[in-house]
């Protein structure tokens, strides 16, 4: 299909989207049309139209549908989608002006029940699950010394190259070269593969520490502004238990774990109701994440200090010596807000 084709038919209904806006030459964004986007705030647009594989794409981070050009012109303006339908087969089918729109349509039914992501199977298809391993494997080893709880063991994979599986998602990325690490799928609250990071596997010497990069993200949904690990297996309508990586969440129940700094202003509009505890590392002499702290107390969230009875630097360290559920009960009984927050940050930074 050809983009520009695409670019035109989004440009006619763009007249008929509210706070549409191209963003760049391959992006354009507005509210959702489908969904009627967030409701508490009527100044968000999540929607998003982008390029893959030589196609725009629609997709909604409000309601979640993901979908290709014909499916949203049928939503929202079925004369349109009409008109595209045949202007699309002549492009790719044929010039020939005697073939009928009927024709066109036909032809067009096989595209419009695909979609853009590739679910769960496909993208994973190409490495190993850490259920079918060995023992004695170097995958299993690493999450048994992190003691990563067994029943998370199947969200999580391994590849001996990384730099191969990185192309597979994103054919612009610069490849690491071939090297094993541990994969953690990053999911949207549908299945669908939108990311991925690697943790490096080979650290095990002070060399090795040094010169390999521990984590690396890979961004498959482009659309996505940040990604957030465990969209998929929380519960809204719940307390939510934001952490800083996804190994760490793995050991507290109805968790996520953010990437990158700019989490912490906006979070998924399927939080926009609910209570959040953001709890990073109990690391009072790093700069980064006391800066952290100090922006999300200023935005008025939730955060857990860390007593000085904890010594420990983050949730999987404790979790060697004490139960999730004694974790989760010290997180809980040290989460403040406001001038608290402010008050207990001061104290935790001078130990």
């Amino acid at each position: 299909m050809s983009v520009y084709i695409d670019k035109k038919y989004i440009n006619q209904v763009s007249s008929l989207l509210d706070r549409f806006k191209w963003k760049s030459d391959n992006l354009a964004n507005c509210r959702c049309p489908i969904c009627g986007d967030s409701q508490k705030k009527k100044s968000k647009a999540r929607g998003y139209f982008f390029i893959k594989d030589n196609n725009f794409f629609f997709k909604c981070h409000n309601c979640g549908i993901g979908t290709n050009i014909y499916n949203f012109l049928d939503k929202v303006s079925p004369s349109l989608c009409k008109e595209y339908s045949i202007e699309v087969f002549k492009e790719g089918g044929s010039h020939n002006s005697t073939k009928s729109k009927k024709t066109a349509e036909e032809a067009m039914l096989n595209f419009k029940t695909k979609t853009e992501f590739k679910r769960k199977d496909e993208v994973l298809d190409s490495i190993e699950c850490l259920n079918d391993l060995p023992k004695n494997h170097v995958a299993i080893q690493f999450a048994n010394m992190r003691i990563i709880p067994k029943q998370h063991w199947g969200l999580l994979y391994y590849t001996d190259d990384f730099g191969s599986f990185m192309k597979l998602l994103d054919p612009m990325a610069v490849s690491t070269g071939k090297e094993e690490r541990l994969v953690i799928p990053f999911f949207n609250s549908h299945g669908d593969v939108v990311g991925c990071q690697g943790r490096a596997l080979n650290m095990d010497s002070e060399m090795n520490a040094r010169e390999t990069i521990k984590y690396i993200t890979v961004k498959y949904d482009k659309s996505i502004d940040r990604l957030w690990y465990g969209l998929w297996r929380t519960n809204p309508k719940k307390r939510v238990y934001v952490v800083e990586g996804p190994i760490d969440s793995l050991f507290l129940q109805n968790s996520v774990a953010m990437v990158g700094a700019g989490a912490l202003k906006e979070v998924p509009s399927r939080f926009d109701d609910t209570p959040m505890t953001y709890i990073l590392d109990n690391e009072p002499r790093n700069r980064q994440i006391c800066s952290y702290i100090e922006k999300l107390i200023e935005l008025g969230r939730e955060v857990c200090i860390w007593p000085d009875t904890v010594k420990e630097k983050d949730i999987n360290d404790m979790a060697y010596k004490m139960s999730t559920r004694k974790i989760q009960k010290i997180i809980d009984e040290n989460t403040y807000s406001g001038l608290e927050a402010t008050l207990r940050f001061r104290d935790w930074r001078k130990v």
